[in-house]
């Protein structure tokens, strides 16, 4: 994980890379009633790590108008420089670049990183292809 972390920072573009299969979402056992997507960063960040916050904006921009509107979705960019964020960085478990995806269902709050969304930071179109996929899993209640 920190590898990919360190890659994902380094400012240099990586190949260009195929999105890892996201299978469509198949609704679980959960009722979910709220997803946070929240991106954790410092300011100034490296270029990268710019990009990833970018377009995971533009990713539930585009695709998730409906649940934004309708509060089934939020999408949060935190700076981890300010001390009013502490808070939302600990119940998290984010201490650096990072993006996370919260889940409010039925058993309460779960918070997953999501690691392989680095690999995509300068591929626009197969970083907002991946994390829809994770997006409308979570948003599904598909474990």
């Amino acid at each position: 994980m920190v590898l990919v972390m360190l890659a994902g920072c380094t400012g240099t573009s990586p190949a260009a890379t195929t999105p890892a299969p996201v299978p469509s979402p198949v609704p679980g056992n959960h009722t979910v009633s709220h997803v946070d997507l929240v991106f954790f960063h410092p300011v100034p960040g490296c270029d990268s790590c710019d990009q990833v916050g970018r377009f995971a904006n533009e990713t539930v921009t585009t695709y998730f108008a409906r649940e934004l509107a309708n509060g089934t979705l939020a999408y949060r960019d935190v700076n981890l420089n300010l001390p009013e964020n502490t808070g939302i960085a600990k119940q998290y478990g984010a201490y650096d670049n990072s993006l996370w995806v919260g889940v409010q269902d039925e058993n309460g709050f779960h918070a997953t990183q999501i690691v392989d969304i680095w690999y995509y930071a300068y591929n626009r179109e197969a970083f907002m292809q991946y994390l829809r996929g994770v997006l409308d899993r979570q948003i599904a209640g598909a474990t």
